[in-house]
């Protein structure tokens, strides 16, 4: 298989005077989790549209697996899950039986096929609900039922448009674990998401799209890096410390990755390059300070502080 799995070279869609999508070149790896992260009416799901054949790019090409997908739609459907954002199941039938002809679609063989929805009921956690029907599962089982239908025909790629909005924290981070056993397993996953924690958590790499364009891209740490390139230690000091030492500074700003020391009254904060200097400048402070530390908080930078330095806005 090709290198990169999911590949998008200018990929454009205008609508009209509107481009919804302008210039998306994305290299999407085999085996990792991407995140397309943006607000919405970004160019997500557009994207997404594109990728599975439901509207043709005005300009631009888009390969998954090697196949381009204007051209090659049946190799590519062999390959590919979808869980979309807006979910259609029959509501006359069970949970069971929109599984079972959904395979049949795939053209997969009865009796293999009922091996494969037991397996996406097991995998889900819904095996107890077989009967019921979609409308009557809760928002985070419709959820993880949207992804196992898209597993149903053990594809390589997966293509998560969304696969989180609307949920409560707790069912969003069940749906998380579902996401990362996708991974486990050796899947590769496109997800578009607008959550800044979903991506950080989940995905290998993000590309930050607005307007339909690319504007950032890179591992979480390289993105939060790019606004920002300290951790800040900030530290108080039980009342009263006293004057805090000069030497105290020195032996702080020694340290190679400290960037900055600020003290003040019984504050100090220290401004470091990596995880391995907070840990140096922890072990400074202990032989260094006297005074009991009353409280130490480390301040990383956000994927919220990268979108807006990059937009100048927060993500809609």
């Amino acid at each position: 298989m090709n290198e990169h799995t999911i590949q998008t070279i200018n990929l454009t869609k205008e609508y009209g005077n509107i481009r919804a999508v302008d210039n998306v070149s994305l290299n999407i790896r085999k085996g990792e989790i991407f995140g397309l992260l943006g607000p919405n009416g970004a160019g997500k799901t557009t994207t997404i549209n594109i990728l599975v054949g439901l509207s043709l790019p005005s300009s631009g090409t888009a390969k998954i697996a090697g196949y381009d997908v204007t051209k090659n739609p049946i190799e590519i459907k062999k390959r590919l899950g979808v869980a979309a954002q807006d979910a259609y199941f029959d509501h006359h039938l069970s949970i069971k039986d929109n599984l079972f002809y959904h395979g049949l679609l795939y053209g997969l063989p009865r009796k293999e096929l009922k091996k494969r929805v037991d397996t996406a009921l097991q995998w889900s956690k819904l095996e107890k609900y077989r009967n019921k029907k979609f409308q009557q599962l809760s928002g985070g089982m419709q959820k993880r039922l949207v992804v196992a239908r898209a597993m149903l025909s053990d594809p390589e790629i997966l293509l998560l448009d969304e696969p989180t909005t609307g949920l409560d924290p707790q069912t969003r981070r069940q749906v998380w674990e579902f996401i990362k056993d996708l991974k486990e397993e050796g899947k590769t996953v496109l997800l578009t998401t607008h959550y800044m924690e979903e991506a950080d958590i989940l995905c290998d790499r993000i590309a930050i799209i607005d307007h339909g364009r690319i504007i950032a891209r890179g591992t979480p740490d390289e993105l939060k890096r790019m606004w920002n390139k300290n951790i800040v230690i900030d530290i108080t000091l039980s009342p009263n410390p006293g004057v805090l030492k000069e030497d105290v500074k020195n032996a702080l700003n020694d340290i190679s990755g400290v960037n900055y020391v600020e003290m003040k009254s019984n504050r100090i904060k220290i401004g470091v390059a990596d995880d391995a200097t907070v840990e140096q400048v922890l072990k400074s402070l202990i032989i260094n300070i006297k005074t009991k530390i009353s409280e130490l908080n480390i301040i990383r930078p956000t994927l919220d502080d990268v979108f807006l330095h990059l937009t100048g806005r927060e993500i809609r």
